[in-house]
C-alpha cells in the first residue's frame, strides 16, 4: 500500500483530533487517519531498509578487506609477542578468551595511611628521660634496650590562608624630613598586590585551586576567612586570580602548543555551561530579530564547556574551553597548531554526537567512537531485553579484559593493536552479527528500546572497531568524561561565569590544575613554583610544564624526613 500525502492545515487536523476524542468521526476522517498511519509505516520501513543497506555495505567492505589483508594479518598476529612473554607463551594464548592469568589479588590491609604518606607533615621527636635506656627494668630480671619508636599522626586544623604582619622600623630627619625604612626581606616583595597588602604566591595558588578545583565561591571563602580572623574580601580575590592568570598564561599557551604538536591521541567532549554576558548577548540578538520579523532559527544559543584529553610522549594534557562553540569547532582551532607533514595521523575518540564530527580535519585524523557508550546503551535496556544485554555484556567484559592485559604486560601500541585483532575482533564480530540478525529478520523496530543500541552498533561500526585497526586508539572516553567533572563541580557551586574574561581565566587555571594532577604533580605547589618564577616563566615557558618541574611537587614522592623542630629534653 502506498501512503497518500495528507495536505491539511493545522486547524483542520486539530478538528479531526477533537472528533476522534469525542468518538464522532466523519467518514472522510477515516481516510485522513489511514493516510497518516501509512505515512508513519512507510517512514519506519525506510529506517529499517537504511539499516539493512548499511549492513550490506559493511559486509561488502569487510569481504574486500579480508581478501586483501588476510595474509598480512595472519603473519603479523603470529609474529608480535608481548614484551614480557616468549613465543611459547603467546602460542599457548592463541584462541583463548582470557589468554593471560589474572593478576594476584591485592593483599588486604588495615585501610589506614602509614606515617610515610604524610610527606609534608612536621615531625616532633620526643625523647625518653636520660638514663632509661640501659637501666635495670622494674621486673628486676632484664635491662631496657632501644625499641622501635611509637608513632601518632595528629591532624591539625588551620585556615586556608594565614596572615603575616611585618613591622618596619623607620627614622625621619627633622630638617629635610627624609625617611629611612628598615630593609625588607626579598620574599616580602614577591607577591601580588599593593604596597600595603601582598598576596604571596602560595596564597595565590591556594586561592586558584580552592576556587576552580575545590569549587568554593569567592564569597564563601571570604566568610570562612573572616571567621578565622584573616579577612580576604571577595572583591580582592578576583583581581588576585586575574593577575595570576596574566603570569601563568605563557605556561598555558606552551602546554597547548606542545600538546597539539606531540599528541598521539586525544578525546574531546562537551557539557553545558553558562556565561552571563554571552547569554545576555543571545537574548538581545533574539529580541532584535523578532522585532524585525526575521527568523531566529540560525541563532546559536548553546554555551558549552569543552574538555580535551591528550596523550603525549611526556605526559597527559587536559585543556578546557568555554563559550559559544561545540567540540568540532574547538578541534579546528587546535589543529592549526599541528604540523601534519611527515607525522602519523592523530587519533580522536569521542562519543557519537554529530557535533563531534562537524569539523574540517577528517583527512588528518583517525576518528573512533567510545565503546563504553555503546555498552551503556545495552545496559539501559537490560530489564526489557536481558538476552541481548547478556551478549553485549559478555563481549565487552572480555574486550576490556584484553585491554587490561595489554597494559599490564607493557605492550607497545602496535602490539596492543595486533593483540586486540586476534582476541577482541572475533568478540566484536559476534556483537555485530547479533545486531545484523535482529535488523535483517525485522525482529527490532525503530520505536522499540532495543533499536537505539542495535542501530548504534550498525551506524558506528567502522569507528567502534578502530582500536584493533590502528595503534594508539583508546577503547573509551571515560577519562574525558572524568575531566569534565571539574567544570561541572565548579558550575554547580558558582552557577555561572559573569563574563568571557572570567570563563577564559577559569579555563586556563582549570587546564593547569587538571594537567598537573594528571601527571602526579601537587597543584598548589606547582602553581606556587610557577608564580614565584614568573619572570623566567615568561621567557622560558617550556621549562614550567608539569613534567619539567622539580620532583618535590610530585604526589607521594619520597622525601627525607624534615629536621626535628622540637626535641624535649
Amino acid at each position: 500500500m502506498e501512503a497518500t500525502r495528507i495536505d491539511l492545515t493545522l486547524d483542520e487536523l486539530r478538528k479531526i483530533g477533537d472528533r476522534l476524542y469525542q468518538n464522532t468521526l466523519d467518514p472522510g476522517d477515516y481516510l485522513v487517519l489511514r493516510g497518516i498511519l501509512l505515512e508513519r509505516i512507510e517512514k519506519e520501513e525506510k529506517k529499517i531498509e537504511r539499516a539493512i543497506n548499511r549492513l550490506r555495505n559493511l559486509e561488502s567492505q569487510n569481504s574486500t578487506e579480508q581478501e586483501i589483508t588476510s595474509d598480512q594479518s595472519r603473519s603479523s598476529s603470529e609474529s608480535v609477542p608481548p614484551p614480557s612473554a616468549g613465543p611459547a607463551d603467546i602460542s599457548s594464548q592463541q584462541g583463548q578468551d582470557n589468554p593471560a592469568p589474572k593478576p594476584d589479588p591485592k593483599p588486604k590491609g588495615h585501610g589506614r595511611n602509614g606515617a610515610s604518606a604524610y610527606i609534608n607533615a612536621q615531625h616532633f621527636f620526643h625523647k625518653l628521660v636520660a638514663g632509661i635506656i640501659g637501666s635495670l627494668c622494674t621486673c628486676g630480671a632484664g635491662r631496657m634496650r632501644r625499641y622501635r619508636e611509637k608513632i601518632i599522626v595528629r591532624i591539625v586544623g588551620q585556615p586556608l590562608f594565614r596572615a603575616e604582619v611585618h613591622h618596619f622600623e623607620q627614622a625621619i630627619c627633622r630638617i629635610c624630613e627624609r625617611i629611612v625604612t628598615a630593609e625588607a626581606p626579598a620574599h616580602i616583595q614577591d607577591g601580588i598586590g599593593s604596597s600595603y597588602i601582598q598576596y604571596a604566591p602560595s596564597a595565590c595558588a591556594m586561592l586558584i585551586v580552592m576556587h576552580y578545583f575545590g569549587a568554593l565561591p569567592f564569597k564563601r571563602i571570604e566568610l570562612l576567612q573572616g571567621g578565622w580572623g584573616v579577612p580576604f574580601p571577595d572583591a580582592n580575590q578576583w583581581p588576585v586570580v586575574n593577575i595570576s592568570d596574566d603570569h601563568l598564561s605563557p605556561a598555558h599557551k606552551a602546554l597547548e602548543l606542545y600538546a597539539m604538536r606531540e599528541a598521539t591521541n586525544f578525546g574531546i567532549d562537551d557539557t553545558g555551561s553558562m556565561v552571563i554576558s554571552v547569554m545576555r548577548g543571545i537574548k538581545t540578538q533574539l529580541e532584535e530579530l523578532k522585532r524585525l520579523g526575521k527568523s531566529t532559527e540560525d541563532v546559536r544559543t548553546g554555551i558549552n564547556a569543552t574538555a580535551v584529553f591528550l596523550e603525549t610522549p611526556k605526559g597527559i594534557v587536559i585543556l578546557y574551553y568555554t563559550g559559544l562553540h561545540h567540540a568540532g569547532e574547538i578541534l579546528d582551532q587546535l589543529m592549526k597548531y599541528r604540523e601534519s607533514k611527515g607525522r602519523p595521523l592523530l587519533v580522536k575518540v569521542t562519543d557519537a554526537a554529530s557535533k563531534n564530527f562537524d569539523h574540517g580535519q577528517r583527512d588528518l585524523l583517525i576518528e573512533a567512537v567510545c565503546n563504553a557508550h555503546c555498552f551503556l546503551k545495552f545496559q539501559a535496556i537490560k530489564g526489557a531485553h536481558p538476552a541481548q544485554y547478556a551478549i553485549a555484556g559478555e563481549v565487552y567484559k572480555k574486550v576490556f579484559d584484553n585491554d587490561d592485559i595489554a597494559k599490564k604486560v607493557g605492550m607497545t601500541p602496535e602490539q596492543r593493536m595486533e593483540y586486540h585483532k586476534t582476541h577482541s575482533k572475533p568478540l566484536m564480530e559476534k556483537l555485530k552479527t547479533m545486531c545484523a540478525n535482529l535488523v535483517a529478520n525485522r525482529l527490532v523496530e525503530p520505536n522499540s528500546k532495543l533499536w537505539e543500541p542495535v542501530n548504534f552498533v550498525i551506524n558506528q561500526w567502522p569507528r567502534l572497531t578502530k582500536f584493533y585497526e590502528f595503534p594508539n586508539v583508546p577503547l573509551h572516553t571515560n577519562l574525558v568524561e572524568q575531566a569534565l567533572i571539574m567544570h561541572t563541580r565548579y558550575l554547580g557551586s558558582s552557577f555561572n561565569y559573569q563574563t568571557d574574561t572570567g570563563s577564559e581565566v577559569g579555563d586556563h587555571h582549570m587546564s593547569l590544575i587538571a594537567t598537573a594532577k594528571a601527571n602526579g604533580r601537587e597543584p598548589v605547589g606547582y602553581l606556587e613554583y610557577c608564580l614565584k618564577n614568573r619572570d623566567d616563566l615568561r621567557k622560558n615557558p617550556e621549562k614550567y610544564l608539569p613534567w619539567n618541574c622539580p620532583e618535590k611537587f610530585t604526589f607521594n614522592s619520597q622525601h627525607k624526613p624534615p629536621e626535628p623542630i622540637n626535641q624535649p629534653p
